[in-house]
């Protein structure tokens, strides 16, 4: 049994939200947005906590989880057919309110009442692994942890190499009881932990965690980036294969945006706690291979979706200059992310993700229509240029021209055709000089591009 959809009503900071999910999923957003209630609502629905009224968004009014549920296996096909629906999924619902828990399943649309053995079956063969923040954990934490996964690899695998596996964990949490239990100590035996269930989880192409579900909040603490970067890829080989594991995180190194649909954005306004995904397909054909290429060749650009505005650029001339000035103007902001986009072709790729996730933006681009252009390619220039601002979302981005490149609006005239060899430096390096004034036309930009 897989968790396929959640919706969330009366809980904390959340009025009401619905979650789709993937087997890897990740909740990210500013700090007190929500993410850890999300989490909490999980484990409320499988009493790994105690309801509390005072706990609900609003008080004296019920709190409702309501959970779909698929990938069901041969045995839970039969124990839920008189309740599961025609896609073989079966949906829960669960009310708590002050002193009393009541238990539905939704068929032909109407919710029925749930047999208390059908809703005990549930809860106690899905295993909760939840691995709180360490700043916040105790070494009873991690020891409580790794029992539990031992108890989910004895139960789920008999499989001789789960005995070496088993055997291989024990020397881990044996390291942790021998030292004194530093919070990254904590953290690297945990690390190890999952490092050693992916590897086998790879080599097998199984899924050892059978029903299990990993909570796993804020992984990146305590880690260098090579070693976040490596649980990344951990923690994506043991959901490959059908492990569920849900992560909080304040670090880009998690964020790969080819996999967007994982992703979870999480934010609060005056009508409480929400979230914003996108499980549909953005790109087609090759602009599929291109954004991941993109991606690949600059790693960093998942930090926009942790930016409180994200600046958009065609190349690396842009992102070193831009912020430079803004430093020098006094309108620098570290809260906004200035992402190098590869070329203004692949622009138009970020301006959609950003749209679907409602992240404020700017797309700076160049005009080219330099002198020693020909009349086809200034023409070429325009339309890819209306097709750009017409992508735009007024709402919530806007666009900033540059005079053909920003190298004409720093030196405040029209440029010959040059080699363009070591641009960025050659750019830093004039207006580094103390003499050098910014000009007015290119002061509104900059103030434009950071308002």
């Amino acid at each position: 049994m897989h968790i396929k959809k959640l919706k969330i009503k009366n809980w904390k900071s959340i009025d009401e939200t619905q979650i789709e999910f993937e087997n890897f999923l990740l909740f990210i957003g500013q700090s007190n947005h929500g993410k850890s209630n999300i989490l909490s609502a999980i484990l409320l629905f499988f009493d790994k906590i105690t309801f509390k009224n005072k706990h609900s968004y609003q008080m004296n009014i019920p709190t409702e989880l309501t959970i779909t549920f698929d990938s069901l296996r041969l045995k839970e096909l039969n124990i839920f057919k008189d309740i599961k629906n025609s896609e073989d999924e079966i949906i829960i619902k669960k009310i708590f309110s002050e002193g009393k828990k009541e238990y539905f399943y939704k068929k032909n649309n109407i919710f029925i009442s749930l047999s208390e053995h059908l809703e005990y079956y549930i809860r106690e063969n899905i295993e909760i692994i939840f691995i709180p923040s360490f700043s916040a954990s105790t070494n009873k934490t991690i020891l409580d942890i790794y029992e539990k996964i031992i108890l989910v690899l004895s139960n789920n695998n008999k499989l001789v190499y789960v005995e070496k596996l088993i055997e291989k964990l024990d020397l881990e949490i044996r390291y942790l009881e021998e030292r004194y239990a530093s919070r990254g100590l904590q953290r690297e035996v945990m690390f190890k932990m999952m490092r050693r269930i992916a590897s086998v989880t790879k080599s097998t192409r199984y899924n050892l965690l059978g029903n299990t579900i990993i909570m796993y909040e804020e992984p990146e603490l305590f880690l260098h980036p090579q070693a976040e970067r490596e649980l990344h890829s951990v923690m994506i080989n043991i959901a490959r294969y059908g492990g569920q594991i849900y992560v909080t995180t304040h670090s880009s190194s998690f964020i790969e945006l080819n996999n967007y649909k994982s992703i979870c954005l999480v934010r609060k306004n005056d009508n409480g706690t929400h979230v914003i995904q996108h499980k549909k397909d953005l790109f087609k054909g090759d602009e599929v291979k291109n954004f991941n290429m993109n991606y690949w060749i600059n790693p960093d650009r998942g930090e926009l979706f942790f930016a409180k505005k994200v600046i958009l650029v065609e190349g690396q001339t842009d992102k070193i200059i831009i912020p430079f000035l803004a430093k020098k103007l006094g309108v620098y902001k570290y809260e906004y992310s200035i992402i190098e986009c590869g070329s203004k072709s692949s622009i138009p790729q970020f301006i959609r993700l950003l749209n679907q996730y409602k992240i404020p933006y700017v797309a700076v681009y160049d005009r080219d229509e330099h002198l020693w252009r020909d009349e086809e390619n200034k023409i070429k220039s325009r339309h890819d240029n209306r097709q750009l601002k017409q992508l735009i979302n007024k709402n919530i981005g806007e666009v900033v021209e540059f005079r053909n490149d920003i190298e004409e609006e720093l030196e405040g005239k029209d440029r010959g055709k040059k080699n363009y060899k070591n641009k960025p430096f050659i750019a830093i390096k004039n207006i580094s000089r103390d003499d050098y004034i910014v000009s007015d036309s290119l002061k509104r930009k900059i103030l434009k591009i950071y308002k």
